[in-house]
């Protein structure tokens, strides 16, 4: 008996007992290759004279020659063509990070683009459960590489996340089929191979583990096994399923957040989904078989599933300065907003915001305006941080109160890495100066320009 965890939630750990284990069998493909590269580079075993023909025969001799030492060139040059680097790259941009929301918090795993014109994205049912939405991130690129760091795609969610509706689970095999509202430019979905993989053949999976700081994870292994397989899991506390499948077992280390990912072939085609990693053995991981995958699909539920109009994304704007405390001139409102749009197009959005008096009870004012400059300080980096959350997930926040006189600068776990460490000291001195000069115009194009100016420093 082995207890395994499922890969499917970035915080999350499920037990599940199993009790079948097969041995892996010999490679044949490795074994052709070498018997191949051997016939052609063996050195020969006799010699043979035909009188007349001397020139032609060393002719035909050197061509042999020749042909044996292009041999391992050619395989090199394949290799290099179908290896893990070149189908990491042809598939990760079909590879996508799930949210799915559940009533004690935030669940996390993988999943796989596998219609265009249907838009559906194939993962777990321990990804989703019974959750019937959820949020979809598809890799962003920068100098065509993925951007790997979690903190950009939190920062950006309502800008980046794609609504999607579950519309078919499989609960025995353990797979879920997603629809989404619309897709991204470009977007382009992984095949799923004609065949089961065999054992030793070469795999290669993407996900985006939990305790990792980084999506789009790539690992290389080889199968194992495949074969039909029955087990248990605990995906909540008293919650057990029980799960059937044809699983292809392989050494690929997975761990949570992984779940949902593909597992692909030399020729980045789908053969698996990941599902879970054993916890008391060393390198043992299973994946739902690609033939369970075109049994889902194969459903009515599926099959009768029509390509419907994609619900369009909302346009994305720049925020504007929100002056509520009649701080700044038309003027001066007028450039920073022009200054706010360029930030915006450089993915950096700024929240400016002024207040007369918080919108709060009169006694909470009362006990604001007595309090002390720390306490203050809590209510008010409160407040901007939700203001950035409402207003379009900005990456830096600026609230300036009158009564009381307060000040905050917020800036997300992105920006502090994109930014030198002191960045949101200098922006809120940078304010202040200006304010108790008694020159607010200046405060708030100053700032924005130093925003701007260290941006281009910081590439």
């Amino acid at each position: 008996m082995e207890v395994r965890t499922l890969s499917g939630c970035g915080n999350g750990f499920w037990r599940s007992v199993f009790t079948l284990a097969m041995p892996a069998k010999p490679g044949l493909e490795e074994a052709a290759y070498w018997a191949e590269y051997q016939a052609f580079t063996a050195p020969p075993r006799m010699t043979m004279s035909i009188p007349g023909s001397s020139i032609m025969f060393r002719r035909c001799l050197l061509l042999l020659v020749l042909l044996g030492l292009m041999t391992p060139l050619i395989h090199a040059e394949d290799k290099e063509k179908t290896g893990g680097a070149g189908v990491y790259k042809a598939a990760v941009p079909s590879v996508v990070w799930i949210h799915s929301k559940r009533s004690n918090g935030l669940a996390t795993g993988s999943g796989s683009l596998i219609d265009i014109e249907r838009r559906l994205v194939l993962t777990n049912y321990h990804v989703v459960q019974e959750t019937p939405t959820a949020g979809i991130f598809f890799p962003q690129f920068r100098d065509n590489q993925p951007i790997a760091e979690k903190d950009y795609y939190r920062d950006r969610a309502k800008r980046l996340a794609i609504a999607g509706k579950v519309v078919a689970l499989d609960k025995k095999a353990d797979l879920a089929i997603i629809q989404l509202d619309h897709l991204p430019k470009d977007a382009v979905a992984i095949k799923l191979a004609s065949a089961s993989p065999d054992p030793g053949d070469n795999v290669h999976s993407i996900g985006s583990a939990g305790k990792s700081d980084a999506l789009f994870g790539y690992v290389k292994g080889s199968v194992r096994q495949v074969y039909k397989k029955d087990w248990k899991a605990e995906l909540e506390p008293r919650k057990v399923v029980s799960f059937s499948a044809k699983v292809v077992e392989t050494d690929s280390p997975t761990n949570p957040g992984d779940s949902g990912g593909p597992l692909m072939n030399d020729k980045g085609e789908l053969v698996g989904v990941t599902q879970g990693g054993a916890l008391n053995a060393q390198l043992v991981s299973t994946f739902i078989d690609v033939s369970e995958v075109k049994s889902l699909l194969d459903t009515r539920a599926i099959r009768d599933l029509k390509a419907e109009k994609p619900t369009p994304p909302k346009p994305k704007v720049a925020n504007t300065v929100k002056d509520g405390a009649k701080m700044f001139s038309e003027e001066t409102i007028k450039k920073a907003n022009e200054m706010l749009a360029t930030l915006h197009k450089a993915e950096i959005d700024v929240l400016v915001e002024t207040l007369s008096k918080p919108d709060v009870a009169e006694d909470k004012l009362k006990e604001l305006r007595s309090a002390k400059a720390s306490d203050r300080s809590l209510f008010f980096r409160d407040f901007t941080r939700e203001r950035m959350i409402k207003t379009g997930d900005a990456e830096i926040g600026f609230t300036i109160c009158n009564d009381p006189k307060s000040l905050y600068v917020e800036m997300t776990g992105l920006m502090k890495k994109t930014y030198p460490d002191d960045f949101q000291k200098k922006l809120a001195g940078t304010l202040t100066e200006g304010l108790k000069a008694g020159k607010p115009d200046d405060a708030l194009l100053n700032t924005l320009q130093l925003i701007q100016d260290t941006k281009k420093k910081e590439k």
